[in-house]
């Protein structure tokens, strides 16, 4: 296991007996907000100490691992994650790329996030969903050797956020290719659907605890979805492609 979590709590926004992520595992976790989602990733991280229970790391507690080494086997993409320094976009991202790196954006990146057309921008000129694929991109540069390598780690908290539905689609396809080079990475979403079906594994999370996880079609059903979400889901399977739609609230009053 690359991963693993053991009876962690923390305070009142997190309460998880056990979860594990094995190496090249594509994982989705989805949940209302407040269900824990970013304090989990950032548990996982090594950014928030548990209160109780124990976080591995290559089977190594997270304690044991200094800050700066962290940096270099994992990634976190945060939410506001911004820089409010006055910088191009080329000059940001070139404090990430590796020395030896032959371009500032590989190719697979570029492809997927579309970042070089409006690299010498400053980046407060920028609009929401540029400045999103930006920080996605910085994100993976930090350890893009390791990634090359089929070795990285990467935690991206609600990276669809912001984006159009191309870039958000392209972006679930780029995460996916990553994993199946053998990375391991976690994303939190709020889009339940494009979740089921870009994901090996589908963690469902609810008021700091976790409802389900495994395969996505046991996760993502009707019951355990409209318990959670308290609305009406329509879910049906085409082609292997799971459909879930959203019928209406449970109740407005």
């Amino acid at each position: 296991m690359i991963l693993s979590l053991q009876n962690v709590s923390i305070g009142s926004r997190l309460r998880v007996e056990g979860l594990s992520a094995k190496k090249g595992e594509c994982i989705h976790i989805i949940g209302p907000n407040g269900a824990g989602k970013s304090t989990l990733l950032l548990t996982l991280a090594g950014l928030i100490e548990a209160d109780d229970g124990k976080v591995m790391l290559h089977g190594k507690p997270m304690g044991s691992w200094s800050l700066a080494t962290l940096a270099s086997v994992r990634t976190l993409l945060a939410q506001q994650s911004e820089s409010g320094f006055h910088l191009s976009v080329k000059e940001y991202l070139s404090f990430y790329t590796a020395e030896n790196q032959s371009s500032l954006i590989p190719p697979v990146l570029e492809k997927a996030l579309e970042v070089s057309g409006f690299s010498n921008k400053i980046l407060t000129q920028l609009s929401g969903g540029e400045r999103q694929r930006v920080e996605i991109c910085r994100a993976l540069l930090q350890i893009w050797p390791q990634l090359e390598r089929g070795e990285g780690l990467a935690f991206l908290d609600e990276p669809l956020q912001g984006l159009d539905i191309r870039h958000q689609y392209a972006l679930a396809s780029l995460v996916k290719f990553l994993c199946s080079k053998g990375n391991t990475i976690l994303m939190s979403s709020h889009d339940i659907a494009l979740s089921a079906n870009y994901c090996d594994s589908l963690w469902l999370m609810h008021k700091g605890s976790m409802v389900a996880l495994g395969e996505p079609q046991d996760v993502a059903t009707q019951l355990n979805l409209e318990k959670v979400f308290e609305c009406h889901f329509a879910i049906s399977k085409h082609d292997n492609f799971l459909e879930i739609q959203v019928c209406a609230p449970i109740s407005l009053g």
